[in-house]
């Protein structure tokens, strides 16, 4: 499949700009967490409800993405709190968007979100034999698009679904979860490197998931 250019770019833009947030969004957290501490109302369960319903919201609307707020919400609750709230906005958010592009269909679904994205990515699940592949693709796609590309192009049962869906994201919260919490150093380190992955490896990403996916068919 041919792609375009500028779509591309977007994929390779998007999720660099995102990993420098983190690490920008890390380093104000940790300078200011003494005024963080002082906001009480953000401190209660509304705060995390507000933070849980923000991620899940993410889930749906895409390209929207709560991931550089995760910093924020390891300063005010701790990070074992916000991996957990973070899996918990995941994890329903990728429930409702597979519900919706199953109920829906693709024209309301490509309405609101990234089409050919969504498409390139289904047109590569295959059909059986997903569980693991699934639960894989959780740690090089978004959380929206496999969530609307297994609702659209497969016959995966929800419970199924669900269940990949934890194993898939639980590794990945908590790791950034904690990841916000090493000294900024490091953060801007580990940030080049993944810079670097993402600029150079995109491609390759793409074509191993294709690879891996044909084994199941």
């Amino acid at each position: 499949m041919k792609f375009n250019k500028r779509i591309v770019n977007k994929k390779i833009v998007l999720p660099a700009a995102t990993v420098v947030l983190f690490v920008l969004v890390s380093y104000l957290s940790k300078r200011y967490s003494l005024y963080l501490a002082d906001l009480n109302v953000i401190h209660s369960a509304w705060g995390e409800l507000v933070y849980t319903l923000a991620v899940f919201t993410a889930v749906i609307i895409a390209p929207l993405n709560t991931l550089p707020l995760l910093p924020v919400a390891v300063m005010l609750w701790g990070a074992n709190m916000a991996a957990n709230l973070t899996i918990l906005g995941w994890l329903t958010g990728s429930m409702a968007a597979f519900i919706i592009a199953r109920r829906l269909g693709p024209k309301f679904v490509y309405r609101y979100t990234d089409k050919y994205n969504i498409k390139e990515w289904g047109e590569a699940i295959p059909k059986q034999n997903m569980f693991w592949l699934v639960a894989f693709a959780r740690f090089v796609l978004p959380v929206d698009i496999i969530s609307y590309a297994v609702g659209l192009f497969t016959q995966m049962r929800w419970t199924a679904y669900l269940l990949a869906t934890l194993i898939g994201v639980v590794p990945f919260a908590y790791i950034f979860a904690y990841g916000a919490e090493l000294r900024t150093s490091f953060q801007i380190a580990i940030a080049a490197a993944v810079l670097m992955f993402i600029l150079f490896r995109y491609h390759k990403i793409k074509y191993y998931f294709r690879e891996l996916a044909k084994q199941f068919k």
